[in-house]
C-alpha cells in the first residue's frame, strides 16, 4: 500500500482532481464490504493479513 506521501505523488501524477482523490482516499481507509458468498464449488475461508493488520475473508473456486 502507498504511504501517505506516495499517495499524494501517484494522485499528481495522474493529475486528479481533488473529488477525485478524497473519493479514493475514502475507499483507502475504509473497510472491505463485500462478504464471501460460497457458490456450489467455491471453497472459504479467512486469512490472517498481517499487512492489513487483521482477519480477511477468501473464496477460491477448487
Amino acid at each position: 500500500m502507498f504511504s501517505d506521501q506516495e499517495f499524494e505523488d501517484w494522485c499528481r501524477r495522474l493529475c486528479l482532481r481533488e473529488t477525485t482523490k478524497k473519493f479514493v482516499q475514502k475507499i483507502r481507509c475504509s473497510e472491505p464490504v463485500r462478504r464471501v458468498g460460497g457458490g456450489a464449488k467455491n471453497v472459504c475461508g479467512s486469512y490472517p493479513s498481517r499487512k492489513m493488520g487483521k482477519t480477511i475473508q477468501f473464496e477460491s473456486h477448487k
